[in-house]
């Protein structure tokens, strides 16, 4: 037999007109005497008012299932939702490795390029290659000898050339339309960190207190590309 689920009302309400029923059947003995209600009549009135008890009853226990079964999918579409929002463990490695890899091949390729300056400025002056001095002028000795600068990259040094270290910057040697001086990795790092925080919505300071990064440079930042192929 299927079962027949009713409201803690309706059940209430069933027990207040069983109940009732069953008080005048009492009250009409009382007052006409017992031939006035019959012992089956009287039976079925009380078996009404039992009934309508467990009815309530019955109704209590299936509004507090049904309350657990709500509160219990909430909280399995809450679940669903946690984890979706946190990400799982495997995209975070992930990604962790590639900027782990990216900032590893930045390093090593900008602290190599240092060391590699120092050696082909050395080996371009073995090979007689003169400083680069592109706003240079000619000079005239007091001995009446013109030496004239090295102004523009020619064949005949294999579009080659070096300059020392001045103010403000290190050496750096030149091939073809390329100037190749040092550049410090964490420059590229901070611009490329700064970028992701703000395609991810974020700004910079979201990688704070555990990584601070100050002095990134705007221009590197707005257009990497730019930059890079300007200095890279």
């Amino acid at each position: 037999m299927p079962t027949t689920t009713i409201s803690v009302a309706t059940a209430e309400q069933q027990l207040a007109t069983a109940t009732d029923k069953l008080d005048k059947l009492k009250a009409k003995i009382l007052d006409k005497g017992p031939g006035a209600v019959t012992a089956q009549e009287l039976a079925d009135a009380a078996d009404a008012v039992e009934h309508a008890k467990l009815t309530i009853e019955h109704a209590i226990k299936t509004a507090e299932d049904n309350a657990t079964a709500e509160r219990l999918d909430h909280l399995q579409l809450l679940k669903q939702q946690i984890l979706a929002g946190a990400g799982d463990t495997d995209t975070a490695l992930d990604a962790m490795r590639q900027l782990e890899d990216a900032a590893a091949l930045l390093i090593t390729t900008c602290a190599g390029r240092q060391t590699g300056i120092n050696k082909w400025t050395a080996a371009l002056r073995a090979a007689g290659v003169p400083q680069y001095e592109p706003q240079g002028k000619s000079r005239t000795t007091a001995d009446g000898r013109t030496n004239t600068p090295y102004t523009q990259l020619t064949d005949e040094h294999a579009g080659m050339g070096w300059t020392e270290a001045s103010m403000g910057r290190g050496d750096a040697v030149y091939v073809d339309d390329r100037r190749i001086a040092h550049i410090s990795p964490g420059v590229i790092i901070a611009a490329a960190l700064e970028r992701a925080a703000r395609q991810a919505g974020y700004g910079i300071r979201h990688l704070q207190p555990v990584l601070d990064v100050n002095g990134v440079d705007q221009a590197a930042t707005a257009d990497p590309e730019a930059w890079l192929r300007a200095r890279y």
